[in-house]
């Protein structure tokens, strides 16, 4: 049931970015686009994934073909989608996107619940392989890069006595240039899974059942 709710959003991307000419796909976009060879190579997390056209198959560092539904989704509708705007230094919260609302709920008890036990363990974060901007907010915060000019805020608040751990995830206000709200959910989740497993992207990061 699982594997099939994930595929069918896959297919239909998949699908539609088959049909979209490359060189167009990645206009504006800061990827290495090989039109003759029919391929597109995208940084995620700092990692170059590959991915071949029309054909949608993606491909992990050391030509690995990555299985996971929910990642090649994420890399061909941020190809699809995605409008090449830059980042504009403004970061905004996730009830501030469009129908952020509605999966709010779902987002923070999934994912910023989870972030926010990373707080006790500062010395890790900060030693992960992606370049980490130090931000000036909470108990430790610092943005990244999840894929080229998709940026993200991880904003930690150790707690006390009286407050357990706290987490708070930000986003550049451009990120709706390339991602819808549900999109997004899945994505940070993804990130989140990153930093909990040690820079390593797990195969069932965001496996979120509402992705679609």
């Amino acid at each position: 049931m699982r594997e099939h709710q994930e595929k069918i959003p896959y297919l239909y991307i998949k699908e539609k970015f088959g049909r979209l000419d490359l060189a167009a796909l990645c206009a504006g976009k800061k990827v290495d686009c090989d039109p003759a060879h029919g391929t597109v190579k995208v940084k995620l997390l700092g990692e170059d994934y590959k991915i071949s056209h029309p054909g949608g198959e993606v491909y992990a560092p050391g030509s690995r073909e990555v299985t996971s539904y929910v990642l090649k989704t994420i890399l061909l509708r941020y190809l699809v989608n995605g409008r090449g705007t830059g980042p504009t230094g403004c970061y905004i919260s996730f009830r501030e996107l469009q129908d952020g609302h509605l999966f709010y709920p779902a987002f923070y008890h999934r994912t910023v619940r989870r972030l926010a036990q990373l707080s006790l363990q500062p010395e890790r974060l900060l030693s992960l392989p992606p370049v980490l901007r130090r931000l000036p907010y909470g108990d430790l915060s610092f943005a990244f890069t999840f894929l080229p000019d998709v940026i993200f805020a991880f904003i930690f608040y150790r707690g006390d006595e009286e407050f357990p751990p706290g987490a708070n995830i930000l986003m550049d206000s451009n990120i709706e240039a390339y991602f819808t709200a549900e999109d997004i959910a899945v994505v940070a989740d993804v990130a989140v899974d990153y930093f909990q497993s040690g820079g390593k992207i797990s195969p069932q990061a965001g496996l979120y059942d509402n992705l679609g």
